[in-house]
């Protein structure tokens, strides 16, 4: 196999493959409807990472859900949590987001359309998340938006967790993400980083 391309593709299935054999949350996710996997080797991180505010986190607001796979997490993981799930849920995404949610539905509110039209409501409705979960668009200004208008809903000692700050390094700065997060921390004094790989988490800083 000379591809590199089919390489990586292959190496990444194997990782994944050895991260749900190993995954203690596997059962959350047995007899769903997925196509994609994009959570396998992250439920150990996030279980020891939000692991001290798992008992009092009630407000969970999750912005890119497709087929609910990392929404099906936070809902298992924090027990006493609503979530609120925004997403386009595009094609077959929303239905295999409905049936793998179908059992949580007092405990779970669907918003389809755009990240900045649902946070706007939400900012109408005063809102306020004890934990936020950015995984939509992976466009620099999209990011931005999600980012600012997020953590106008997060509470004082809050988390927000922003997903794929390392992905495609050598793409414009335009269709990165790591550009927005980078700038919304410069602009935010209040973030205080508490994870800083592929994934960024902070924790909102008293006033």
């Amino acid at each position: 196999m000379n591809d590199p391309s089919a390489r990586l593709a292959q190496l990444r299935a194997r990782v994944v493959e050895l991260a749900r054999a190993q995954d203690p949350y596997a059962h959350i996710f047995a007899g769903k409807e997925f196509r994609r996997d994009f959570v396998a080797g992250r439920t150990m991180v996030w279980s020891t990472l939000f692991g001290d505010i798992r008992d009092t986190t009630t407000r969970v607001l999750e912005i890119g859900s497709k087929e609910g796979r990392s929404a099906l997490f936070w809902l298992e993981f924090f027990a006493r949590a609503h979530l609120t799930c925004i997403d386009l849920f595009r094609e077959d995404d929303a239905g295999r987001f409905d049936r793998n949610l179908a059992a949580y539905g007092p405990r779970l509110r669907k918003m389809v359309g755009t990240s900045i039209k649902a946070l706007g409501s939400l900012r109408e409705e005063n809102a306020v998340f004890d934990f936020i979960y950015i995984d939509g668009s992976h466009q620099r200004d999209d990011v931005m938006i999600d980012c600012l208008g997020a953590w106008r809903l997060l509470r004082e000692g809050g988390v927000m967790l922003m997903d794929d700050y390392t992905w495609m390094p050598d793409s414009p700065d335009a269709e990165r993400v790591a550009p927005a997060v980078d700038t919304f921390l410069a602009w935010h004094g209040d973030a205080e980083v508490i994870l800083k790989s592929h994934q960024v988490a902070v924790r909102k800083r008293s006033a």
